[in-house]
């Protein structure tokens, strides 16, 4: 699981989300990140690309935590 975990940060840190970090419960990425990038991953082309980095490393669904500040 550490390795999904990796994988789908690093993905992440290509797209620009540098402050994100994925938690992995029952086949779910949870993204735990700052408030201020919430906004921006809901949209698109931005959006698809975090569902596709996420799920591409290994993860069945995708969550997202905003209170990670």
């Amino acid at each position: 699981m550490l390795t999904a975990i990796d994988m789908a940060e690093a993905e992440l840190r290509r797209l620009g989300l540098g402050f994100t970090r994925v938690r992995a419960l029952d086949g779910v990425g949870c993204l735990d990140l700052p408030s201020n990038e919430a906004a921006g991953i809901a949209c698109e082309p931005l959006r698809s690309e975090v569902l596709r980095a996420v799920r591409a490393a290994g993860f069945a669904r995708v969550a997202v935590y905003i209170d990670g500040d």
